[in-house]
């Protein structure tokens, strides 16, 4: 059979960067790794393409005997047009992936068959049904599969050069208890992880495919601590042995600051950003939210003790919280400002379906109906606040996110950590082709194109670090770019943001009037 497998794109926010892809000479910063893995479990005798929306356009002319069409919630409007595209077309269409687990009841109408759940398992069952020419209207996965088993993602159909940096995935499932989040809901509190063997594997089938740079796309990475660190110690050994050729990046708590020997090993497995769940400085909406893990030291001293074992920490920070009031957004901004965290993802508080939050805000009537909340198109809160009116979450997020991409603040913090970063592996330092080109790229773009203010600002940035770091030139340039990405879409969300004050208060008005 010819089975197509499309991902479709990402809409705009603080995650894709796109103001930043066209310098680097990419599409995409991250693959979805959802259809490389559902190939990977497909027998030989098939014929599969992997379409990426967000790397080329899709084809509905297509021939395949299946479609298959995967998405997290951000995706779902577009997941639904792609498969009534196919369908009006005759194509057989199959829907899968995290939104469909959340919401399989959304997405029944527009597909033949549905996949609830991880399909290391259904998959296979589908195809063979399929062939019988008795394929089920729904699969459900009866358990979560062992990792041990789950066939090797097929990165061979991937057209690698288009995404800045590649995804594998350790394992999946986080063991905290934090009450907005849907990992636990889909992946299950239980880390399940793949054998070192398998992971190193991938490593090197990405290497030899060009891949520089990879992201570990876990839950949670340390969420089984002993064989996270066999891992680092593989990695260690082979980046040694091969000149450290990649550099890594992944997803873990905060309490990775009280193990230094997970932090040494970190290091030395020569990875260099950990993207963190901070959520709040504040510890009254971390207790309130469960996540307790943050709440076990100062959290500043711990960003600080990561930091200085060469690793960038990233932030995920939110504001809504029911123990936040209007103080929370100066809170939010001298936090990340004190724990030099300059690539920060500031987001309001949502309610996403079948997480624990959702069912208490729903119990309390306070989930506003999201025709109301635009809540996943534009990232706002679908829940009526406690400490401070909607309006105020509205003001006072949009000032946030303002002041946090501001050039003269995002410069400072992006100043202050590279002061401050501990030493990286030693690894051999060398410019190729391409990377002539994007530098060029960078600085016609800086000199030409950018508003005076910016091109200042980059100028000023390169010059200090030149001067006072010149290992850390490379990371400049990122963080000028991040900056660049960050900064337009704040605005733009700015002015939305803007758009919806003005309705919440048009409509607080006629209530008011009515009364």
């Amino acid at each position: 059979m010819r089975i197509l497998l499309i991902t479709p794109r990402n809409p705009k926010s603080f995650w894709t960067f796109h103001d930043s892809l066209p310098i680097i000479d990419k599409r995409c910063l991250l693959p979805n790794l959802s259809m490389p893995t559902v190939a990977g479990m497909t027998p030989a005798e098939h014929d599969i393409v992997l379409v990426d929306e967000n790397v080329e356009e899709i084809d509905f002319d297509a021939e395949a005997d299946i479609v298959g069409v995967t998405g997290y919630i951000v995706h779902r409007q577009r997941m639904r047009e792609i498969a009534r595209e196919f369908r009006r077309r005759g194509r057989y269409v199959v829907i899968g992936g995290p939104y469909a687990s959340l919401c399989p009841e959304e997405l029944r109408a527009d597909c033949d068959s549905l996949f609830v759940g991880e399909a290391e398992e259904t998959w296979p069952v589908f195809l063979q049904d399929f062939a019988a020419g008795k394929p089920g209207p729904e699969y459900s996965a009866a358990d979560k599969p062992d990792m041990t088993k789950s066939p090797k993602p097929r990165f061979d159909l991937m057209k690698v050069d288009s995404y800045q940096t590649m995804t594998i995935q350790f394992g999946r499932g986080c063991p905290f208890r934090c009450e907005f989040c849907d990992i636990i809901v889909v992946y299950g509190r239980r880390p399940r992880i793949k054998r070192v063997e398998q992971l190193m594997e991938e490593v090197q089938d990405l290497h030899r495919l060009g891949a520089r740079q990879i992201f570990i796309a876990d839950d949670n990475f340390i969420g089984n601590k002993p064989t996270a660190k066999a891992l680092l110690r593989e990695l260690a050994v082979w980046g040694r042995a091969n000149g450290y050729p990649i550099t890594f990046g992944t997803e873990l708590s905060v309490n990775v600051a009280q193990d230094d020997e997970l932090l040494a090993l970190l290091r030395d497995a020569n990875m260099t950003t950990v993207f963190l769940g901070i959520e709040s400085p504040r510890a009254a909406s971390l207790q309130e939210t469960k996540k307790t893990q943050n709440v076990r030291g100062d959290l500043v001293e711990q960003v600080h003790k990561i930091q200085s074992y060469g690793l960038q920490v990233q932030a995920g920070m939110i504001v809504g919280f029911d123990s936040d009031d209007a103080a929370i957004f100066d809170e939010q901004l001298a936090f990340v400002s004190e724990a030099r965290i300059p690539l920060v993802m500031m987001g309001m508080l949502q309610a996403l379906p079948r997480t624990p939050l959702y069912e208490r805000v729903r119990a309390e009537g306070r989930l506003i109906p999201e025709s109301t909340a635009q809540s996943h198109t534009l990232g706002l809160s679908n829940i009526e606040p406690v400490g401070m009116t909607r309006v105020e979450l509205f003001r006072g997020y949009r000032r946030l996110i303002r002041d946090l991409y501001s050039l003269e603040n995002f410069g400072n913090r992006a100043r202050a950590f590279m002061a401050h970063r501990g030493d990286q592996v030693e690894r051999a330092t060398y410019f190729s082709v391409s990377d002539f080109k994007v530098l060029a790229r960078f600085f016609f773009d800086t000199l030409f194109r950018q508003p005076r203010d910016k091109a200042s600002f980059t100028i000023g940035l390169i010059a200090e670090t030149i001067w006072r770091r010149p290992k850390a030139f490379r990371e400049a340039c990122s963080f000028i770019l991040s900056q660049r990405s960050l900064g337009a879409f704040a605005d733009e969300l700015g002015a939305q943001l803007d758009e919806a004050i003005e309705e919440l208060e048009k409509m607080e008005k006629e209530a008011s009037n009515a009364a």
